[in-house]
């Protein structure tokens, strides 16, 4: 698997994961981890610098709560993180559509 693909569309994974529901960050490292099946890992080194910068872009907000006696910072999508992920989502459609048509079209 090309690692590389997959790093260029972190963001809408990550916006993906948090339509699901919101996260603490370790949370949402584990839920990719196992959707992925191990195939593709965010360590911390990769996803927090994530989180802060689609925080930034106020395309998630996290607040700080209390979770089993730690205080956590869970990350849920904002309304722009919604519209963003839609046309990620869009965008996506129409690039897997193109590749697996020249590819499937090449034999």
């Amino acid at each position: 698997m090309n690692h590389q693909a997959l790093k260029g569309n972190s963001e809408l994974l990550i916006l993906a994961a948090l339509a699901r529901q919101p996260m603490h960050g370790y949370a949402l490292s584990e839920y990719l981890k196992e959707e992925m099946r191990d195939l593709f890992k965010f360590g911390v080194g990769m996803l927090y610098p994530l989180l802060h910068q689609l925080e930034k872009d106020k395309l998630i907000v996290g607040r700080w709560q209390s979770l089993a006696g730690a205080d956590r910072r869970v990350y849920s999508l904002t309304k722009k993180g919604q519209k963003q992920l839609k046309a990620r989502r869009q965008e996506w459609q129409v690039m897997t559509n193109l590749v697996g048509k020249l590819v499937h079209q090449i034999a």
